[in-house]
Parts: structure tokens; C-alpha cells; sequence
């Protein structure tokens, strides 16, 4: 039998033993080697997509970004909506709270101001004086209306306006809720938020939202205290019209004081060459009859 350890061996039994150890370890080498790139160049399986857990989601998120994109594009249109409303508003365009005309948009009160002076100093050269005693008293009653509009109905709208914040919060949290993905809910929040706090009815920029009551209080007293235009006709219109006037009756009276048969008889009708020649002889025979007379008379 051989040995099954080195220990006890025979001098020659544990050199030859060492011998084959020394040989056998480049073999050993040799084949962890093959075994390593064996395994290095085996092809790894894939599994078909159709067993992945992550193409569901992947589905899901695709349906996610096509309402995030609504909101955020609901947020974009209703904001520029309401600054053309704002827009047309500010600049008078607004046929329930229209400006005075003529007024500057950017100061309108300031305008009817400086106006109202002029207009009453042209009405007083102009001798309509007594119309602005009735206009300021009608300035006035209008201002007391705008005052009682503000007053009874601002508050409430105001207290609207408060909250509007506060249930921008609301509706951003039930946006993060309803939603079917977490982190598509958190980025569609601001979106839900900024719509509501900016656009709703009492929004920022809403149609009772604060910008819109204050540029409908401004059109208000700016149209409360407008005075119309006075009408004022210059003196040399009126020169030219009764120059006009006399011009266009002068032939009519040289019509009227002309009768046709005075005019017809002062008018000498040309003689024709015959009764030119008998009248001339008329005088001659006269003449030969007188002298005829004178002879018989020495004779």
C-alpha cells in the first residue's frame, strides 16, 4: 500500500512524493484557468421582457406624463387668458367698466382731473357757465354710488380672496393623494397649486381676484367724475355761413326788384335799313313843302 502522508516516509518514498507535488501544480493552474474563461465566455440568458415586473410601471408612468402635461398646460392657458381679460380691462376695453374718453390708461383719474378744469373755463368763455353747477353735483352723486358699491360689496370678495391661498394648498395635497405615481404627484402639485392661486374666481389674477376689483374701482371714479366735451362753434364758421347766405340771395332780389316789362322797354330795338331810309326822307319832303311855301309867299 502507499503511504497516505509524508510523515514516517522512507528518505527515497518523500523525495519521489515531493517530485509529484511539484509536477502536479502547473496542471492544477492550467485548469482553474480553463475553468475561469470557460465561465468568462459561457453567454448569460436573458429573461423575454414580457417577465420584467418594470414594463408595468414603465406604463404607467407614460399615462402619469400625459396629465402632468395637461396641468401644467392648463396652468400656461388660463394664465394668459386672464392677462388678455386683465389687459383689456386696464386699457378700457371693458364694455361693463369702460375709461372716459379721452383718458390715459396708465392715470385716468389723474386725467379727468387736469380735465375737468379746462372744460369749465372753455364752458364759461363760451358762455355754457350754467352747466357746471350740474355736472359737479352729478360727479358727486356718482362718487357716493362708487363709494357705496365698494363698501358693501368688497368686503366679502376680499375675505374670498384671503382664502384663495389656502385652498391652492388643499387642492395641491389632493392632487399628491389622487395620484396613481408618487413622484408624478409631487411634481404635478405645483402646477394644481399656481392654477388655483393665480386663476380661479378669486385668484390673483382671477376675474374677483384683486388686480380685476382694483382696475374696475379705477374705471369707476375715473368714469364718475368725467365731464363731456363742451360743443364750442368758432366765430369764422358762422362769418362764412351768412356770407354764404348773402351770396346765395343776392340774384334773387335783383330777380325780384327787376320787373320784366321795365327791363324789356328800356331795351332800343335796332332799326332795319328801310325804316332808317323813310324816316329820313319824311324831313326832306318837309323841308321841300316849307320851301315851297316861302316862294309862294314873295311871289
Amino acid at each position: 500500500m502507499k503511504p497516505t502522508s509524508l510523515v514516517g516516509a522512507a528518505p527515497g518514498q518523500e523525495e519521489k512524493a515531493l517530485m509529484e507535488l511539484a509536477a502536479s501544480r502547473p496542471m492544477r493552474t492550467v485548469a482553474a484557468l480553463t475553468t475561469v474563461g470557460a465561465l468568462a465566455l459561457t453567454p448569460i440568458a436573458i429573461a423575454p421582457p414580457e417577465l420584467h415586473a418594470s414594463t408595468i410601471s414603465a406604463t404607467r408612468v407614460s399615462t402619469q406624463a400625459v396629465q402632468l402635461t395637461d396641468a401644467w398646460y392648463d396652468l400656461l392657458n388660463d394664465t394668459l387668458l386672464n392677462v388678455g381679460v386683465l389687459g383689456e380691462l386696464f386699457l378700457g376695453g371693458n364694455n361693463t367698466w369702460p375709461l372716459p374718453n379721452p383718458t390715459i390708461p396708465l392715470a385716468p383719474i389723474a386725467t379727468q382731473l387736469v380735465l375737468n378744469p379746462l372744460i369749465y373755463t372753455v364752458q364759461l368763455l363760451t358762455g355754457q357757465g350754467a352747466k357746471i353747477p350740474a355736472e359737479i353735483a352729478t360727479h358727486l352723486s356718482q362718487l357716493a354710488d362708487v363709494i357705496t358699491l365698494v363698501v358693501t360689496q368688497v368686503p366679502p370678495i376680499i375675505f374670498e380672496q384671503i382664502q384663495a391661498p389656502f385652498v391652492a394648498v388643499a387642492q395641491a395635497l389632493q392632487s399628491i393623494t389622487t395620484s396613481g405615481n408618487l413622484l408624478l404627484g409631487l411634481i404635478e402639485a405645483p402646477a394644481v397649486f399656481l392654477d388655483y392661486a393665480l386663476n380661479s374666481q378669486y385668484g390673483l389674477l382671477g376675474g374677483a381676484g384683486p388686480v380685476a376689483i382694483s382696475l374696475v374701482i379705477r374705471n369707476l371714479v375715473a368714469k364718475a367724475i368725467e365731464t363731456p366735451l363742451p360743443v364750442v362753434v368758432l366765430p369764422f364758421k358762422k362769418a362764412s355761413g351768412a356770407a354764404s347766405a348773402s351770396k346765395a340771395l343776392t340774384p334773387k332780389a335783383t330777380a325780384v326788384t327787376a320787373p320784366s316789362g321795365t327791363a324789356s322797354s328800356a331795351r332800343s330795338k335796332p332799326k332795319s335799313p328801310s325804316s332808317a331810309s323813310a324816316s329820313a326822307k319824311k324831313p326832306a319832303a318837309k323841308a321841300g313843302s316849307a320851301r315851297n311855301g316861302v316862294g309862294s309867299s314873295k311871289r
